[in-house]
């Protein structure tokens, strides 16, 4: 009898089927609803798609049949007498009006000048299928709101030697790169702590194998600041970094590593904010330590040689509209909003 593919529909498709052959929903009933739902798909087309094109009209009465399964589920909670009950004493226009309340949640999480016709297609429901529309739903809410709290996190740790735009670093919403801000804002507070400035290749080498050499004191000192960080936070974005920070450390242990085979001079440097930053280097403050490298070490970092001259010749375009716009920066004073003043 195929029982299974019969009952593959909509759960309002399958409510209003149930009840019909029950007696309870009468013809007269039938007629209403149908008269409604095509209602609601002519708005929907209208305000949406185009309400004379075929195609639109046919997917405006898919995203209508989507929203309200959606409500029907949200009302009644799954269960089918409650269900029925809604359908014969309320309206489908109730069980339209609650899914269009999610909707109209993930519009608001996506801000004005989202898509909202893309976004609707989203709720679009075959009258012969079935899908789990409320988890469809809830997956593309909390993807957007995953969206827009790594964008918080991003405008907290802009990375200090990045010289990217921030506009298009935040659209990318790149969640390794905004890792890599908060990674740096914890070295940076322990670059702050033993008073090593980014010139500073000697101090900084020793502070690196320090590091290298007592992990335990390392482990330490980077809980220090990391919990100094999470004080300035949160509620999510709390719960966010500190899921992060195991790994962060271990980044950093990785680092530490390396420097056992990589040891003889300014190019432990750019090698290890290099791994750090993930590429996104400041000309300003990474030229002096490149002209320092003998030439078969340049050879190693070609990819940095070229981001170096195109981030000089975007700023020099820039500094030749402005002048006054673009400094050169001391990065140590970035550290003070990441840690505190023992440090």
């Amino acid at each position: 009898m195929k029982l299974d593919k019969v009952r593959a529909r909509p759960f309002l498709l399958l409510m209003i089927s149930d009840a019909v052959e029950s007696g309870s929903l009468t013809q007269e009933q039938l007629a209403k609803i149908e008269s409604q739902l095509v209602d609601m798909s002519l708005k929907i087309a209208k305000n949406f798609f185009s309400p004379v094109i075929s195609h639109d009209l046919k997917k405006s009465c898919s995203i209508v049949l989507g929203v309200t399964t959606l409500g029907l589920l949200k009302l009644c909670g799954g269960d089918t007498l409650s269900a029925r009950k809604l359908l014969l004493e309320d309206s489908v226009i109730i069980c339209f009006r609650k899914g269009w309340e999610s909707v109209n949640s993930l519009f608001k999480a996506h801000g004005a000048e989202a898509d909202r016709a893309t976004l609707l297609a989203n709720y679009q429901y075959g009258d012969n299928e079935y899908k789990d529309i409320i988890s469809i739903h809830d997956s593309l809410l909390f993807e957007q709101l995953d969206v827009i709290l790594l964008k918080e996190i991003a405008a907290q740790f802009k990375n200090p030697l990045s010289a990217m735009d921030m506009e298009m670093y935040i659209d990318d919403i790149d969640e390794e790169t905004i890792k890599a801000d908060v990674q740096l804002s914890v070295f940076e507070a322990l670059m702050k702590r033993h008073t090593i400035d980014h010139k500073k290749y000697d101090d900084f080498k020793a502070l690196l194998f320090s590091y290298a050499d007592r992990p335990d004191v390392f482990s330490c000192e980077f809980s220090e600041a990391a919990e100094d960080i999470l004080e300035k936070c949160n509620g999510k974005i709390r719960l966010r970094i500190e899921g992060w920070l195991p790994s962060i450390e271990d980044d950093f242990k990785q680092i530490f590593e390396l420097l056992l085979v990589e040891n003889s001079g300014p190019e432990i440097y750019i090698s290890t904010f290099y791994q750090i930053l993930r590429g996104n280097i400041n000309a300003n403050n990474f030229m002096h330590a490149y002209e320092s490298l003998l030439e078969p070490e340049k050879q190693l970092h070609i990819n940095l040689k070229m981001q170096i001259d195109l981030e000089h010749s975007s700023q020099n375009l820039l500094e030749a509209e402005d002048s006054d716009l673009f400094d050169d920066v001391d990065l140590s004073d970035f550290s003070h909003n990441i840690s505190n003043d023992d440090y």
